[in-house]
């Protein structure tokens, strides 16, 4: 399993169509095969910071997901509602990393890319 984390700062201006951007990212990336959950966090202190929170069965899923039409569109959207760029990380499983280093020791496919 992959979790991530991304940390976004909206501009104030325009938060509500951030709000219903990331609304529809949610039903759109809960429905992809490998998606475990996929969920945006509010700040209490800081409302205008918000977390994404997503849980990927495999890199290979993960990997699916930063392909999707949705992706390449929420992502052209978002810029112009930013204060600051996104900040991802990536956090793998035990049981993900000796699947890939089995895979890496039979070459049985390149190594993945966690964004």
């Amino acid at each position: 399993m992959i979790m991530v984390q991304s940390t976004f700062q909206l501009l104030s201006k325009g938060k509500s169509t951030v709000i219903d951007l990331m609304k529809n990212m949610v039903q759109l990336s809960l429905a992809e095969p490998g998606c475990i959950s996929y969920e945006y966090f509010e700040g209490i202190t800081d409302t205008n910071q918000v977390i994404l929170l997503q849980e990927w069965e495999n890199a290979e899923s993960l990997q699916d997901h930063y392909q999707t039409e949705h992706m390449d569109d929420f992502l052209a959207e978002l810029g112009q509602y930013l204060e600051s760029p996104v900040v991802t990380r990536s956090y793998v499983s035990p049981e993900e990393r000796a699947v890939a280093a089995k895979m890496n020791e039979d070459e049985a496919k390149p190594e993945q890319t966690i964004h």
